[in-house]
């Protein structure tokens, strides 16, 4: 499988699309896989999946253990990406040099997953990651950078962040077009998606960055449906109207499984209502991305 780095040049600039949630255990890195996998597969677009989350949970729902410890070892991660142009300071000499001008290259931080008719990349994390928490300000305009600068080649980069406001949540929206949230209905997500939304607006306006909303998808739904969990899916729905996705997810035991096998849903158990459901989803995903950018 060959990446789309032959071609990186001569062509538009990628839409990046954040993957974000300040709740853990709402689906999020299991719909960025499969959204980011089936635009590829179904819609023969070119995607590169960013994992910046330390749990690195994206990097291992596509690539089994002996391929991602090859990379470690081998290739480059996103953490690299932050400490490329970065100078450390010596404790004997505690004074800053001037950065050298060292920069990761796609091909060197890349892992193919798919390709033909679309190509899907995969650009891994490790657990390593934690060391940037207390990073100097200015780098988590990096990931920004470098999708800029080697990019071009991709339709759109989907980035899966971990559920937390860190610094790696702020790197994804630096870098970002636009945002989805997937949402668990459960009477929390009343209380954490305002808060979820008030701190983008914050973030946003104080970078002057431009950010766009593409949606809330409801995920991991329970069946036999818990009557609280139906209250908030109905007010969710009547109080953001076309805001909410109308394809949603259920909690099922393919999804579980599909992680195990590196696979998508849709690959994993193709005629299982679970991977019905992604596909309904993949495809309203690919409507709302023609929508908001204006795409043929």
């Amino acid at each position: 499988m060959s990446t789309v780095v032959g071609f990186c040049y001569n062509k538009a600039m990628p839409k990046t699309i954040t993957f974000i949630n300040m709740k853990g255990g709402v689906g999020k890195t299991t719909l960025a896989v499969n959204v980011a996998y089936g635009l590829a597969y179904y819609h023969a677009q070119n995607i590169l999946l960013i994992d910046i989350d330390p749990q690195f949970n994206a990097s291992t729902y596509l690539m089994n253990e002996i391929d991602y410890l090859d990379h470690v070892k081998n290739k480059k991660t996103i953490l690299d990406i932050f400490r490329s142009n970065a100078t450390p300071i010596s404790l004997a000499n505690p004074v800053r040099k001037k950065a050298t001008s060292s920069k990761i290259s796609l091909s060197s931080c890349v892992h193919s997953v798919h390709s033909n008719p679309g190509n899907l990349d995969l650009i891994p994390a490790q657990l390593n990651l934690m060391e940037l928490q207390m990073s100097e300000r200015g780098t988590e305009n990096r990931l920004s950078r470098f999708i800029e600068r080697t990019c071009g080649g991709y339709d759109f980069v989907i980035v899966d962040c971990p559920p937390t406001i860190s610094f790696f949540t702020q790197a994804a929206i630096l870098a970002s077009d636009a945002y989805v949230v997937p949402l668990r209905p459960d009477p929390l997500a009343s209380i954490g998606l305002p808060l979820l939304e008030k701190w983008l607006e914050d973030y946003t306006c104080d970078s002057a960055h431009e950010l766009k909303n593409l949606g809330i998808i409801l995920s991991y739904i329970r069946g036999p449906l818990p009557n609280a969990m139906r209250e908030v899916i109905d007010t969710i729905r009547h109080e953001r109207g076309e805001e909410v996705f109308r394809s949603q997810i259920s909690e099922r035991t393919g999804i579980a499984s599909s992680v195990e096998s590196h696979l998508p849903v849709f690959l994993h158990e193709q005629a299982s209502s679970s991977a019905k459901q992604m596909l309904a989803l993949i495809n309203e995903f690919k409507e709302r991305l023609d929508g908001v950018f204006n795409e043929s």
